[in-house]
This record gives C-alpha cells, structure tokens and sequence, in this order.
C-alpha cells in the first residue's frame, strides 16, 4: 500500500502548520525529521520504490506537489532525452558531434573526435565541471552565451581540452553540448523536446525547465545555507537546463526510475538494449550513459545521480529494474549530511549502496 504522509505544507518559501508527526510514526519519518532539525533543512521531499512501484511518500515542509531543483539529476532527463533521439535515428551515439551541429561548432583538440556517447559519460575532454547559477532578477545568458563564455555568463567557453576518451572528467559543460545538439537535430527548444520524449511519458507532470519559474507557479521551495538562512533572492537560477534547470519532485524522479526500470526489463520508454547500454559502466569509469553506476554482482546494477545546485541537494538512486530505488529531496546545504545518513537507513535489508567505495 501506497504511504502517503505529509507533515507540513509549503507555498514558496511560507511554511503553514498542517497535520503533525503522530505517535507510532515509522522509525524512517522520524529520522527524516531529526535529520533536517540537526541540519537545518526546512524542507524534503521522499519517495521510496519497491518491488517496481512507488511504495512510500514522506514530506515534510513541503507537500508532494513541491517543486524543487533537481541540479545535476537533470542530466539524467538529458541523457535519456539523447537516448530517444538516438533509438528515432536522429543522433548517432558514435558520430562525432560537430558532423550534427547547426549553429555551434566545439573547438579545441580533439573536437573533431568527441561524440554523443563520450559527453554522455563524461569523457568528451570538455571543460566547464559545473554552473554557479545566478543572482534572480539579473539578465541571464543565452545558450550560446553559455558555450562561448562571453558575458553575461558566469563560466568559461566550453571546448575540448583534453584527449577526448583519455579518462573520467566530469563535464556539465559537456552536457550542455549535447543541449545544443538535441535542439540542432530537432529543430526544437530543449524544455520543449524533453517534454515530449522524457518527461510527460514517464508521467512526470510536475517536472519543468523554466529558469526563472513563471510568476503563476507558486508552490516551491526556497534554498537555504548551511545555518538555514534563506538565499538571496530565494533561489540562484540556472539557465543551462540539460546540465541543471531541472525542477522536480520526488515523486516525478521516481517516476523516471521507474520508466527506466521498465526499459530494463523490456517495455518501457527505451528499448531493452538501450537501457542496458546506459546501465554499463564505460571503461574504468564510474558511470554509464546520462547516469552514474554502481555494480552488484550477479544482480542489476544500481543508477544513481546526486544534485547539487546552491541551496539545494538531492539524489536519485535505484535498482536498474527498479526492484528497490529512492528518491530524497532537500532545499538546503544541510542536505549534504542528511542525504548519506537517510540513504544508509534507508538501505538496509537491501544491497549496500556506497559510491564513495
């Protein structure tokens, strides 16, 4: 059965009493919430995933309606967006990516050898690890802003810079290569395309790439420092969508697992093969394609991607038939304690999960 609990509600950055922990609550709510008290994380979201279904809900701050930023996890959306248009014939994961630009071309050595699959786990040589995000109300850039480096972006040009298929480096510049890409390809904007193939078939409903959110959209939550003081402008915003203007819930993230683990065993959004290409570790690297890889031996592996944006930290993990999966949701510094702790509780009676290993 479905559990369903919500400890308090929040529109913005306003929390508003609603129904409070009662006695016998589950040991996990109660972790949940003597975590964010020690950590000063006003808000979370969590989504817990058994047996192929979402099995439990917890929220606590927000409700399950909470949009929060996804950060990083947002490659995920990205990589299964390149997969789609892949599997269509529109992209060739092995064809370099300057053969299917239009309107950006990558410099720098080895350009010419960089492709889709080498950006999608991170071995495309490419500059740029990650986005600072801006102040809100200040003018933001454009894509091709971003990918030039020029003002006002807050990030260097992005180009290749090491031997591309050399080693592990993690690249959401890369990423935000393969934004340009998909758009080339598709004659579509990227929140646009992502939709489509991504997110409204998975049934990820409250999932959207607006950077900043429209003025109508009122239920999210702010980030917080490390002392629990509210950011600036209640949320720095982040232009470069493929790589980190996810917004998201819990659910709607498991929800993607849950897509993906129907890949996995041969009837879901991607076809088998696909979902077992993106669930292999790339040479000695930890990650697959669009995601990052924990073997088990003899059993599928665990996919797993961590988000972190300013103010907010969040994770994915799950089985890749998503037998076990959880999907945890902070909106402050604080989430980076928490998160370990609720995933080690979280995990037991299951396979341990350690990436840090």
């Amino acid at each position: 059965m479905l559990k369903r609990r919500v400890v308090l509600a929040a529109g913005s950055a306003s929390l508003v009493a609603s129904t409070s922990l009662a006695q016998g609550d589950p040991p996990i709510e109660k972790l949940l919430a003597d975590l964010m008290w020690r950590w000063r994380v006003p808000s979370a979201e969590l989504t817990v995933i058994r047996s192929g279904e979402i099995a439990e809900r917890i929220a606590i701050g927000a409700d399950a309606q909470t949009l929060f930023q996804a950060a990083s996890i947002s490659k995920v959306v990205a990589g299964v967006t390149v997969m789609r248009l892949v599997e269509q014939g529109r992209i060739g994961l092995d064809t370099p990516v300057n053969e299917m630009l239009r309107s950006w071309t990558l410099s720098g050595p080895g350009a010419e050898r960089v492709t889709p699959r080498l950006l999608l786990c991170h071995r495309g040589g490419t500059t740029v690890s990650g986005f600072p995000g801006y102040a809100a109300g200040t003018t933001l850039p454009t894509l091709a802003d971003i990918l030039n480096g020029t003002p006002p972006a807050n990030t260097r040009a992005i180009r290749a810079a090491w031997p591309p298929d050399e080693a592990f480096r993690y690249s959401g510049g890369g990423t935000m290569v393969l934004e340009r890409l998909v758009m080339d390809v598709a004659a579509q904007d990227f929140d646009a395309l992502a939709r489509e193939l991504v997110l409204a078939p998975a049934g990820m409903s409250r999932s959207v790439f607006f950077q900043p959110l429209p003025a109508n959209e009122s239920n999210w939550a702010s980030a917080y420092d490390l002392d629990g003081n509210p950011l600036s402008g209640r949320y720095h915003v982040y232009p470069e969508h493929a790589a980190a203007g996810l917004w998201s819930t819990a659910s709607d993230l498991a929800r993607l697992a849950l897509a993906l683990g129907a890949s996995w065993r041969g009837g879901g959004l991607l076809r088998q093969t696909t979902a077992e290409t993106m669930a292999t570790r790339v040479a000695s690297g930890p990650t697959g394609l669009g995601l990052f890889v924990y073997p088990r031996e003899n059993k599928p592996p665990y996919l797993y991607h961590y988000g972190v944006n300013a103010g907010f930290r969040s994770v994915l993990v799950f089985a890749a038939d998503a037998s076990f999966g959880v999907a945890l949701m902070t909106n402050a510094e604080g989430g980076k304690p928490l998160i370990p702790a609720m995933l080690a509780a979280l995990f037991e009676g299951q396979d341990p999960f350690k990436p840090g290993d």
